[in-house]
């Protein structure tokens, strides 16, 4: 494959990542949920504790915008903030039973997505598999230039 073709799909895909993020998913219980809202739900729950801060430079998203999407998860009952640390001065996030239910019923969504990644990337040797994530490093800095 050549750089361009490499480069064109990547492009492909941010394309249709950011058509198919304004599509709302309705989860059990009529629930309706933005891919945003429910990525920040598998966030938390994956780094439960974590702070908004900490979610913001993780992956590259504003403050505000993490606060804004966190407000929204806490009204409905599917985030939870607790202080914590010195003074009690940082706000750790945790998942609700309710949110702990929708990240399970998000990863049942992308499971056969994640076992056929998963398949694939057993073939791949490791020195490979270091070389695919300095191509992601690249287009994600060259994103960040743009």
């Amino acid at each position: 494959m050549e750089p361009y073709e490499l480069l064109t799909k990547a492009y492909r895909l941010i394309n249709l990542y950011n058509t198919q993020s304004k599509k709302p998913h309705t989860y059990a219980d009529g629930l309706i949920l933005y891919p945003a809202q429910s990525h920040m739900i598998e966030i938390i729950g994956d780094s439960e504790g974590i702070t908004l801060t900490e979610i913001a430079a993780e992956y590259r998203i504003t403050k505000g915008a993490v606060s804004q999407i966190v407000s929204f998860l806490c009204d409905k009952g599917l985030v939870i903030k607790k202080s914590s640390g010195t003074g009690g001065r940082t706000t750790g996030l945790f998942l609700s039973e309710d949110g702990r239910r929708i990240r399970e019923e998000h990863r049942e969504r992308h499971r056969e997505m994640v076992e056929k990644v998963s398949a694939i990337m057993e073939r791949i040797p490791p020195d490979t598999l270091d070389i695919l994530s300095d191509v992601a490093d690249i287009i994600e800095e060259n994103i960040i230039n743009l």
